[in-house]
């Protein structure tokens, strides 16, 4: 019988944690290019060995720093959750605004669960586009070039929320993503990811999404925002479910209903017909958009609540934010066109969506070949004609 020592193992595969030391730097255009080849960008395939791959890619993270910095010059404060935790406890950040107790409207952002704080997209940070645009960075210099409402010039508070770094990583001290999890360091390159403890490995009061959402209002809201302000919020993904999830519970909606003025949904799966609070959703049809990935560009109406040939019922009216494929890249794309639609809200004290109209040429959604996307579009909100080919569809 044989066996192989521990000092025999293939040893843990270690990286520098700088741009540098890893071989890359940011050019002019704000994208992550290779130092030994200007013209590539991130490679994650350096072996055929899956723990080299992604260790590298954990050391690549430390890009976080990079976009945490920036954030922090554009006047974000970085806090730690639960309120008041010291730096050795177990923690997570979030990032606020540094007077939010002064604005009178605040956008909330939660972002997917598997990304990192500030991080929308590695697709665009490592490629096409930079750090910039695929982080919350743009986002945040869009929303700072806004207005409160039409009588207060003062820019609208942020509050970027951390659906992701759920995981306290104890030798570390700091929280961590699944995915930055399963990349710790280890013995040897062969070793299972550590244990993960469902107390001792998560964060009090932040221990789920779901309870990180309710933490947000409940605590950072409550205690940080004026009780004047109103609430513009975004949710993604895991994100967007969680945040209906809370408010669609009577308790909750009846305590925030009336603050959050306008609530988008992007990328979610949480279908109208699991709404079980009537009054939820009445206001979700008047106060609530959901953007999809679809072909169309960004801002045309897809559907109404009620859905859709394959577009699903979402409680709510559905548009496209340009995005053909991923969902991770909605809004790094759109995000202008969800902020607009904030803006909107804020001007008018009585807002409540307009009823959209969709007239599809070319083809029936009883027609089994007839696209989903292959539409000309027209809402009550919009006056004027739109041309099909050689025909006109006058808009009334």
């Amino acid at each position: 019988m044989f066996r192989r020592l521990s000092s025999g193992l293939p040893k843990n595969p270690i990286f520098p944690h700088d741009l540098k030391g890893l071989g890359y730097f940011v050019n002019k255009n704000d994208e992550i290019r290779s130092i030994e080849d200007p013209k590539a960008y991130f490679k994650f395939f350096i072996t055929r060995n899956d723990r080299h791959n992604c260790v590298q890619r954990e050391a690549m993270n430390a890009i976080r720093n990079l976009i945490a910095d920036r954030l922090q010059k554009l006047g974000l404060e970085k806090i730690r959750l639960p309120l008041g935790a010291e730096a050795n406890e177990p923690n997570l950040p979030i990032f606020i605004s540094s007077n939010i107790q002064d604005k009178k409207r605040v956008i909330i952002v939660f972002n997917e669960s598997s990304q990192d704080l500030g991080v929308f997209a590695h697709r665009i940070i490592g490629g096409k586009g930079g750090v910039s645009e695929g982080s919350a960075l743009n986002l945040v210099k869009y929303i700072q070039s806004q207005a409160t409402s039409p009588d207060n010039n003062d820019p609208p508070g942020i509050i970027l929320a951390n659906m992701g770094q759920l995981r306290w990583w104890r030798r570390g001290k700091k929280a961590v993503t699944l995915t930055s999890w399963n990349a710790l360091p280890q013995d040897s390159a062969v070793e299972q990811a550590f244990r993960f403890d469902e107390v001792k490995n998560t964060i009090p009061f932040n221990r789920t999404t779901y309870e990180h959402v309710e933490y947000v209002f409940n605590e950072v809201v409550e205690k940080l925002v004026a009780a004047d302000a109103q609430l513009n919020v975004i949710g993604v993904s895991e994100g967007a479910v969680q945040v209906e999830t809370f408010l669609e519970k009577p308790k909750n909606f009846n305590k925030w209903g009336k603050r959050v003025s306008a609530l988008a949904v992007i990328a979610t799966y949480f279908l109208g017909h699991e709404i079980q609070n009537q009054e939820f959703a009445k206001w979700f049809i008047n106060h609530g958009r959901g953007y999809l990935v679809s072909n169309e560009p960004g801002g045309v109406f897809l559907a109404d609540y009620n859905g859709r040939k394959r577009i699903p019922a979402y409680g709510c009216p559905v548009f496209s934010l340009g995005e053909p494929y991923y969902a991770e890249t909605l809004l790094p794309k759109g995000y202008k066109t969800v902020v607009d639609w904030f803006q909107e809200v804020a001007s008018d004290r009585d807002y409540a969506n307009p009823k959209f109209d969709r007239y599809d040429f070319g083809g029936s959604d009883n027609e089994e070949e007839a696209g989903e996307d292959d539409a000309a579009w027209n809402t009550q909100e919009k006056l004027g004609t739109i041309k099909d080919e050689e025909r006109i569809v006058e808009v009334e």
